[in-house]
């Protein structure tokens, strides 16, 4: 899909449409497009792929036998906001509504800028900032996941911390048009390191797929316990150098270039054991 020169874009982000570094990619990219900002009315982080599809029917509304066309139709509460919309609602509501409901239709979909990283195969169906892009990818629309380290970061964060992933998201919304690249791609997972690092270049990346989460039982309670942020604050990882997590170890700008999962599977050397199993 060929971007406009002067492109709609359509903002979100999973931390809140109050968060600062939603305001940030608003501010840098309404330089280089149209921006509507539809997002959540407060933080919906690691909610993943999740809808409200369905949950805001009252529990005597029951519609079970019901098959007329507004049986399967949710209210998405909003209320309006000085950046655009604050939805009640997920990440992936605020995209689905994006791309079908608005006039014009976006041309591509950002989302972020997350604070805190999201790096690794293993997160993209749990981080509500890439299932956001993921689902606009799904819906045809390209778009752009954004996410900045904030490992090791003290005080608060404000817009000015997030200006260099504003910088970056406006870079490759302005510069796509003419170039086929989401011909090629459906979304990019972008990673920003932490605003005090000095810029170290940019670097295209694949999602690591290490995967490291321990949990145990103790003292009569179940804990979980991400080996992956335990290494990365140790800055000792596992992951080979053309990765994410890699990367942003290195301070460098993370670029994945992805295409929607889930890609299916040769069916014809499990052919023969699905069938006996089945």
């Amino acid at each position: 899909m060929e971007l406009d020169s002067d492109p709609h874009i359509l903002l979100t982000n999973d931390d809140g449409i109050d968060a600062p570094g939603i305001r940030a990619l608003h501010d840098a990219l309404s330089a280089v497009g149209t921006v509507t900002v539809v997002a959540p009315d407060r933080n919906r982080s690691a909610v993943g792929r999740s809808l409200s599809y369905g949950r805001t029917r009252s529990a005597d509304d029951d519609r079970s036998l019901d098959l007329e066309a507004d049986s399967f139709t949710s209210l998405v509460p909003h209320t309006d906001h000085d950046l655009g919309y604050a939805v009640d609602g997920t990440p992936c509501d605020c995209a689905i509504v994006g791309v079908k409901a608005l006039e014009p239709a976006p041309d591509i979909v950002v989302s972020g800028c997350n604070s805190g990283a999201n790096l690794g195969t293993y997160v993209f169906s749990r981080s509500g900032t890439v299932s956001a892009a993921m689902e606009a990818a799904f819906l045809g629309t390209p778009s752009i996941a954004v996410s900045m380290d904030t490992l090791g970061h003290d005080g608060d964060l404000e817009p000015a911390d997030f200006e260099r992933a504003g910088e970056i998201a406006a870079t490759l919304v302005d510069g796509a048009p003419g170039t086929g690249l989401f011909d090629r791609v459906d979304y990019l997972n972008v990673n920003v390191p932490r605003p005090d690092c000095k810029p170290n270049g940019v670097e295209l990346t694949r999602p690591t797929d290490v995967y490291e989460m321990d949990a145990t039982f103790e003292n009569g309670r179940f804990q979980l316990t991400n080996r992956l942020w335990q290494q990365m604050a140790n800055r000792d990882i596992p992951d080979p150098d053309d990765t994410d997590r890699h990367a942003l170890l290195e301070e460098q700008v993370s670029v994945s270039p992805l295409r929607v999962p889930y890609e299916v599977v040769d069916t014809e050397p499990v052919r023969t054991v699905l069938t006996d199993i089945l």
